[in-house]
Formats: structure tokens, C-alpha cells, sequence
């Protein structure tokens, strides 16, 4: 079943056949990996684009892909495209015009021949997992191809009579002027209908012969005379005017309605795969908040345990700080007291070493009077032995003594020497105190 809007394009140049058939199939992976969906096509034909290129005729196929998708060399084209749509079952078919350039002589050529030609699309857009986006498809139109992609790809070839001879054209150009000049005077429906089996539907001839027929047909309908008649016709063509520029409007709203539907649709299916994918973003990140919030809490309670117990040591650090400080006061104060006791202590001994300096210049004075009184010691005690030697007539040389000598140490060495010689010792010897100090001096 067709889609409702046809656009054909009007026959501005010389054809040499028609080609029309299927020309891909929507339901399936053509033999280069791609799928190229439903809603592809269906974007293509809703589109304005489309409908110009239809208009216009755009659609300019090669034989055989050209390199570039986008390519404008059309003096290598063959064909332009004349029709599409796509059926409920996702085949898509169209219409070519087999145009008379060289290449397309050449492609006439081989149909001569019995070569059966294929039908490829040609376009550009992004591919996700094999499949062509529907709103990056730029559509190009369809070339001839040896080896087509989908393999129902091959549209039937219509030759168009006179199409290559010479000969053929002359006679086929002299038929039109025929049909042209005449046309006007035929009144028959049937003979209409045969003269148009010998014309493409897209050539003019047959549209004026098919505008001859409705006019016949509207005559025929009226059983008046020739001047209500004509002015009867001239209102319905005034009439048809209105009805083709308001069916045309109609036309065009209702194509607009297509596109507009059809953009809807996309952007509802492009929101809709947004929001399913947003939802589902979102729910996952609302789990993984969710986790992320629940170890935050694990680790908050962690760490309020952990500050808990910080702020228990901190305190107990901070009295010992108040201990210690209160210790570091008392500790200066006593540190005061001993600077202040050291200080003393060194005023003292600076004080004492002056004074250790004066008692060491007193003690090398009575060492020197020391030495000076034993000598005068030692004199006095070898004379004091000497008299007292003499006195009881021992030689004094016998009697050994020194400077520690004391003086009974000396009587009691001189009496032992007197008694070995049998000599009295009734000699008294008194002790004589010199200047109150040696005791050990003695007189006789």
C-alpha cells in the first residue's frame, strides 16, 4: 500500500526508459552490515528535502557509487528519481527516469543486451551498532548497481518507444505534433486511452492527453448548447484552478502535518529514549548516592567515635599541659631561687678565692718563717745536746736526732747514752718557753 502523497517530477528532458520496483527492504541487513530501519525512510520522505529533490529532480543516480556521497559531477548521471515511498510490510520502492546522457546511452546499451541492472541508495549519516540514526541520514537519492545490497533490489526497466533510433525519433516527434495540433478535436475517451498506451506517463503528451479526457468527460455531463458549454467550461477551469490551488494548499498542509507529525514522533521517541535513559541514569546514581551516603555515614559515626575520643585525650592532655604548667611555674620559681643562690654562691666564691689568694700569701709567709724557726730549732737543739752531752760527758756526735725530735725524745737519748757509760743523770734540764710557741727548747 502507498503513502498517500506521490511527488513526481514533471519530464524536463529526454528519457530513455523507466526504471520502477523495490529498492530496499527495511526489515533486514543488507549484504554490507548496515540496517537501515523503518524510521529512516520514513524521515526521508516526510521530509521537505525530499519533496524539492522530487520536485526539482534532484535525485541524480551514477552508474554505479560514486566516492563521494555528495557528489555533483552530473554529466556522468544516468537516472533521477521520479518517485518513492515505503509499504506497511518496511519495503520501499520508487521510479527512475533513464535519462539520455552518455552514460545513460551506455546503460540502454546494456539493457539492449539483456543486462539486468540492480538498484543501490546513496547517503551519509552516523552508524551506532550497525545501524544508520534516522536524524543524521542525509538521503542522496539510488544508483545503478551490478551487485545491489538487498536482493530484491531490481527494478523493472521500461524502454520508451523511439528512445535510441534516429529514424525512431523523427517519426515519434512527428507523432507529437500530430497529437498536439489535433488534440483539441478529439472527442472520444477510447481513442484518448489508446494514444495514451504509446506515451510515458511522464511525458507531456500524455498529460494533455489525459487533461483532453477529463475535459471530455466534463461535457459530456451537460446537454446544452456550444456558448453555456464553453462558458460552463470556463468556470469549471476557473473552478479546477481554485480546487488545484486549494489541493494544493491542502496537500502541502497535509504534508507539513506529515512532517510535523513525523518530527514529533522522533522527538518524542528521542525524549522518550532521553528520559529512559535519564531515569535510569538518575535511579543509578540514586543507588550509588544512596551507597555513597550510607558509607558516609558509616564513616561519619567512625570518625565521631574517633573525636569523641580525641576530645577525651585532648582533655586529659590538656590538664597535664595545666599540670605541667603549673609545674613549669614552680620549677622557674625554684630555678629563681638556685640563679639567685648560684649568684650568691659565685659572689662567695670569688670572695673566697680572693681570700684562698690572701691565706696563700700568709701560709708562704710563716712557711718561710717556719723554715726560719728550724733552722734555729735545729741550732738550738744540737747545742742544747751539745751541753747537755757535755755536761754528762758524752760526745753528742753519738746521739742521732732531727727536726721532729722532741725535747724528752732528746733527754731520754742522752740519759740512755750516759747509762751505758755509768754516769748519773741527776742533771735537771728545764724547758724554756720562747716566745710562747716551742716548748721543745731547753735550758740548762
Amino acid at each position: 500500500m502507498k503513502s498517500e502523497k506521490k511527488i513526481t517530477a514533471s519530464s524536463r528532458y529526454k528519457i530513455l526508459g523507466t526504471y520502477e520496483g523495490e529498492t530496499l527492504d527495511t526489515n533486514i541487513t543488507n549484504k554490507n552490515g548496515l540496517d537501515i530501519t523503518r524510521e529512516v525512510m520514513e524521515t526521508v520522505f516526510s521530509s521537505e528535502d525530499y519533496r524539492q529533490g522530487i520536485e526539482n529532480g534532484w535525485f541524480i543516480g551514477f552508474l554505479g557509487h560514486p566516492e563521494d556521497p555528495n557528489c555533483m559531477e552530473f554529466e556522468h548521471g544516468c537516472i533521477v528519481m521520479t518517485d518513492g515511498y515505503i509499504d506497511n510490510n518496511g519495503k520501499v520502492y520508487g521510479k527512475f527516469n533513464l535519462i539520455d546522457t552518455p552514460v545513460g546511452q551506455i546503460v540502454k546499451k546494456f539493457q539492449d543486451a539483456g543486462v539486468i541492472f540492480g538498484i543501490s541508495i546513496r547517503g551519509a549519516g552516523d552508524i551506532v551498532n550497525n545501524s544508520v540514526q534516522p536524524d543524521t541520514f542525509v538521503f542522496r537519492g539510488f544508483d545503478l548497481v551490478s551487485f545491489p545490497a538487498y536482493p530484491e533490489s531490481i527494478p523493472k526497466f521500461t524502454a520508451i518507444v523511439a528512445s535510441t533510433s534516429l529514424e525512431d525519433q523523427k517519426k515519434y516527434q512527428s507523432v507529437c505534433t500530430a497529437v498536439n495540433e489535433n488534440l483539441k478535436n478529439i472527442t472520444s475517451c477510447s481513442t484518448i486511452d489508446i494514444l495514451k498506451s504509446q506515451f510515458a506517463p511522464q511525458s507531456e503528451e500524455y498529460k494533455s492527453l489525459e487533461n483532453q479526457r477529463q475535459k471530455i468527460l466534463s461535457g459530456k455531463t451537460f446537454n446544452i448548447d456550444k456558448e453555456k458549454v464553453e462558458a460552463m467550461t470556463e468556470l469549471y477551469l476557473k473552478a479546477s484552478a481554485e480546487a488545484d490551488k486549494y489541493a494544493k494548499q491542502i496537500e502541502q498542509l497535509k504534508h507539513k502535518n506529515a512532517i510535523t507529525i513525523s518530527a514529533c514522533n522522533r522527538k518524542v521517541a528521542a525524549l522518550k529514549r532521553i528520559t529512559d535513559s535519564q531515569i535510569g541514569g538518575i535511579s543509578r546514581s540514586l543507588d550509588s548516592v544512596t551507597a555513597s551516603c550510607d558509607t558516609l555515614r558509616e564513616k561519619n559515626k567512625k570518625l565521631t567515635e574517633r573525636l569523641n575520643g580525641a576530645q577525651k585525650t585532648n582533655l586529659l592532655y590538656k590538664k597535664k599541659i595545666e599540670s605541667g604548667i603549673d609545674e613549669i611555674k614552680d620549677r622557674e620559681t625554684i630555678i629563681a631561687g638556685l640563679q639567685k643562690e648560684l649568684h650568691e654562691t659565685v659572689t662567695a666564691s670569688s670572695k673566697m678565692k680572693s681570700r684562698s689568694s690572701d691565706l696563700g700569701d700568709e701560709n708562704k709567709r710563716l712557711r718561710s718563717e717556719m723554715r726560719i724557726y728550724k733552722n734555729a730549732l735545729r741550732s738550738f737543739q744540737t747545742a742544747y745536746a751539745g751541753i747537755y752531752a757535755s755536761a754528762l760527758g758524752i760526745n753528742s756526735e753519738s746521739i742521732s736526732f732531727g727536726d721532729s725530735t722532741s725535747v724528752s725524745e732528746l733527754q731520754n737519748m742522752i740519759s740512755s747514752a750516759a747509762n751505758t757509760i755509768n754516769l748519773p743523770s741527776t742533771v735537771t734540764v728545764e724547758p724554756m718557753d720562747i716566745d710562747g710557741e716551742y716548748n721543745d727548747l731547753i735550758t740548762l
